[in-house]
């Protein structure tokens, strides 16, 4: 039998050895109160990954900047239209007249054309560029859809030898003939569409003979935009202004006019 203090020394161990044998990591979850301390975590940590909130705010941050730059620039829009509208209207009413002598050059055969190589047709005349993202394409295949009303209407092979659809340039600069001829090459534009552009001071004297507004909005040397008017003339074999039509006038709207004014020319002349 041990003696007491041996025993006592026993029961000390004991317990030394158990105490120990608690503080040893567990593979299972530590209580509370026996986890290792870890370092401070740093700022990148602390603020965690991208949560589906933040996510949503900086998303409707974007859409917020997106849908103001759009609404500026419909209002811009709705103002060049109304402003090209007033001119053309005074124009109607005896006020300065639309259009005029301009000479410029054609893209398909690069060779110098004037206003007098298109009297006894009905040119219809819309100003723009070739690197116009939405406005322009937009309104040029709503013209060739208006022209796709009146073949039907009229008869391709008539209309084609009393209407001429024109494509001015605005941007010079950029709108070379070869430029001119791959934008209109489109298949949704009307095939019958001739481009004209020439010099800085020649597309200025046309835009200025119709009263057509245009300005470069950035002046970085290549990838820049052109603010311009939206409208499309429709002019007499004469020379002068029978109608206009707005961004809002529709493709039928547009081939209803123009079939109207065709009838009533072609009735005087007879």
């Amino acid at each position: 039998m041990l003696r007491a203090g041996a025993a006592q020394r026993l029961q000390r161990s004991l317990r030394r050895i158990s105490a120990r044998f608690n503080r040893r990591p567990h593979s299972t979850k530590p209580e509370l109160g026996n986890e290792p301390l870890q370092k401070p975590a740093s700022s990148a940590s602390r603020r965690g990954p991208v949560t589906w909130r933040s996510l949503a705010v900086a998303t409707g941050v974007g859409v917020g900047v997106g849908f103001v730059y759009w609404q500026q620039k419909e209002r811009k829009v709705v103002e060049l239209e109304r402003q090209a509208a007033a001119q053309a209207s005074a124009a109607s009413a005896g006020k300065p007249a639309i259009g005029g002598p301009f000479r410029l050059v054609d893209a398909r055969t690069q060779r110098e054309v004037t206003d007098a190589d298109f009297r006894g047709r009905f040119p219809l005349i819309y100003f723009g560029f070739t690197h116009c993202p939405d406005v322009c394409p937009d309104e040029i295949t709503k013209i060739s859809k208006a022209l796709a009303l009146l073949d039907k209407r009229v008869g391709r092979d008539r209309l084609s030898a009393t209407l001429v659809p024109l494509f001015v340039s605005v941007d010079p600069e950029r709108d070379t003939p070869a430029a001119m001829n791959e934008f209109l090459s489109n298949e949704d534009f009307d095939g019958r569409f001739v481009g004209l552009t020439g010099s800085a001071e020649q597309c200025a004297a046309a835009a200025k003979a119709f009263r057509v507004y245009y300005m470069k909005t950035d002046e970085s040397e290549s990838d820049y935009l052109v603010d311009h008017s939206i409208i499309t003339y429709l002019m007499g074999p004469d020379g002068s202004l029978l109608d206009y039509f707005g961004k809002n006038v529709s493709a039928e709207e547009m081939a209803l006019r123009i079939e109207r004014h065709l009838q009533q020319v072609g009735s005087t002349a007879t």
